[in-house]
């Protein structure tokens, strides 16, 4: 199955540029779940306010083609070209070889026990609160975070943090607690499944028999940002 790539190139009428980055921002949300899209992410030309580039990752040129044939995807086009100018759109097709963020083709597998990881806490002065044990490169993950955290018994992190990308997911093992996220606490027990998009701040707090989470998400290095001190007033 051989990957598909395309950067589209698409210039507005006078003065549309803004709309027609809207409907193809709203074209991207309703391909997050399209089977065989890696990527359609919607950019703007700096100093050009009518031009728009598209640049796609599709997994085959069939996954493609079922996308454009939705339903969806034909209601939706008449608008997208009222909003273009006659001859203002340019396609430029290539296929994908490989790269940072798109391990094509690799294969391979690992097992390791968490346990095992080092605990990073104590090295950052952390010790007393829990455990934190980073288990992605000993599995030699590429685009996924893998964690494990423990905190004592009433314990709270001295620190939120978010992303500006990556999208995790915290499962409560043992214990119960609370999170918060941005500026709101909720209370969370043992299988609480806690989906945290990018942006939003979290952290968490263990209750009196403590609190054992496993965290995971995509990954892209330096993308999490540290908020020292963070939890919302009550």
């Amino acid at each position: 199955m051989t990957s598909v790539g395309r950067y589209a190139k698409i210039t507005a009428r006078a003065g549309r540029g803004d709309a027609l980055a809207d409907i193809l921002l709203e074209v991207a949300r309703g391909l997050q779940e399209a089977a065989g899209c890696r990527l359609y992410v919607i950019n703007r030309a700096p100093g050009e306010p009518d031009v728009v580039w598209v640049t796609e990752l599709w997994r085959s040129q069939e996954d493609l083609d079922a996308a454009l044939a939705t339903d969806e995807a034909k209601a939706g086009m008449p608008a997208v070209l009222e909003l273009v100018e006659p001859g203002g759109f340019e396609r430029i097709d290539v296929e994908p070889i490989g790269g940072a963020g798109y391990p094509l083709g690799a294969t391979g597998h690992a097992i390791v026990n968490l346990d095992d990881v080092e605990d990073m806490a104590p090295r950052f002065g952390y010790g007393e609160t829990g455990e934190a044990r980073f288990a992605r490169t000993a599995l030699g993950a590429v685009t996924t975070g893998l964690s494990l955290q423990r905190l004592a018994p009433g314990a709270r992190q001295a620190f939120g943090h978010d992303h500006g990308v990556d999208e995790e997911i915290y499962v409560v093992l043992e214990g119960a607690g609370r999170v918060a996220i941005d500026d709101e606490v909720r209370s969370i027990r043992k299988l609480d499944a806690i989906r945290v998009a990018p942006g939003s701040t979290r952290a968490f707090e263990a209750g009196p028999g403590g609190l054992e989470i496993l965290a995971t998400g995509s990954h892209r290095p330096g993308d999490a940002n540290l908020r020292m001190g963070y939890w919302p007033d009550e």
